[in-house]
């Protein structure tokens, strides 16, 4: 299983990718989805994953994840590494990192 604070991590890092004002706009889309206030990323994000049922938490993750993924590959991000959808490995934009309940 992996721990909030890895999957917070992952989508802060995710998050902070994406250039401007597509970041941004991933923080704000967050912020009202979450109901709080967003003063240090991945603290929030992963204090949200930790009150979720672990059903809901999966559904979230793999959703943001796509949101992110597809925002990423229209607006551009800088690299995401291994699960790039642009970049050194197109064919990973249709790979979603799994996530474990």
């Amino acid at each position: 299983m992996r721990s909030c604070k890895k999957e917070a991590t992952d989508l802060a890092v995710w998050i902070n990718s994406l250039e401007e004002p597509y970041q941004q706009n991933a923080i704000e889309w967050l912020r009202i989805y979450i109901r709080r206030p967003m003063d240090d990323l991945q603290v929030d994000i992963e204090s949200f994953l930790k009150e979720l049922d672990p059903v809901v938490r999966n559904y979230f993750l793999i959703h943001t994840r796509t949101l992110l993924k597809t925002a990423a590959h229209y607006f551009g991000a800088k690299d995401w590494g291994e699960f790039s959808p642009v970049g050194e490995k197109p064919e990973a934009s249709f790979e979603i990192p799994p996530v474990s309940v």
